[in-house]
């Protein structure tokens, strides 16, 4: 089956737009150009283990999880009133997978240490962020969210293993079979919709583990 892969071993749906251009002088353009290759990066674990490339046609991009975890943000944020920082949480959910621009999106089978993996992703996120010509938080938040410290990075944390176990039951699967993501999901909120989400895809089922 033809599916592209770039430098990084990644599955990707298309070229890295930023390679298309020698120079680009806007700052805004540079940095669209970069992060724009998020859409094209797909969720490794899907192809590489769970679902197969067979199923790279509906599969997930890294952009379109972190799309997702944001709404999640505002919808649970806004339906449980939460006195949460809500412009944080978003803006986190959106810059928290931002190195993969050219890390590439690591799965628990590629056996790189979580240190690694942080490194290599502030260093990423360094570079995307050199291009910019103002001041932001961009690094701040990425670096709150993998310290998980504050309210927000830990809501935000329990979000990324949510969303996992949704997408998870968008494709089909029994979300109860997804042990490792629900452990780490403390956050009561979070765990009323887990619960609610288990009861739903009871019986589906069980992932496909090709790895």
């Amino acid at each position: 089956m033809d599916i592209l892969k770039d430098k990084n071993n990644n599955y990707i749906k298309d070229t890295n737009p930023y390679e298309k251009y020698e120079k680009i002088d806007d700052s805004i353009i540079s940095f669209y150009m970069q992060y724009n290759h998020l859409k094209n990066i797909y969720r490794q674990g899907w192809l590489k283990v769970r679902i197969g490339l067979e199923h790279k046609d509906k599969c997930e991009s890294v952009a379109d999880h972190s799309f997702s975890m944001a709404l999640l943000a505002l919808a649970i944020i806004e339906k449980y009133k939460l006195h949460y920082d809500i412009l944080k949480c978003i803006k986190m959910c959106i810059v928290h997978e931002l190195g993969e621009v050219y890390v590439g999106d690591y799965t628990p089978f590629d056996k790189v240490t979580k240190e690694d993996k942080h490194n290599q992703e502030r260093e990423a996120i360094k570079k995307i962020l050199n291009s910019l010509d103002f001041d932001n938080d961009f690094l701040e938040l990425w670096e709150e969210f993998e310290e998980a410290k504050t309210i927000e990075a830990k809501f935000v944390k329990n979000l990324d293993q949510l969303e996992f176990i949704l997408q998870a039951s968008a494709y089909g699967l029994d979300a109860s079979c997804f042990e490792r993501c629900i452990s780490k999901i403390t956050d009561e909120n979070c765990k009323e919709v887990l619960n609610s989400l288990l009861d739903l895809t009871k019986g589906n089922k069980k992932p496909k583990v090709i790895g």
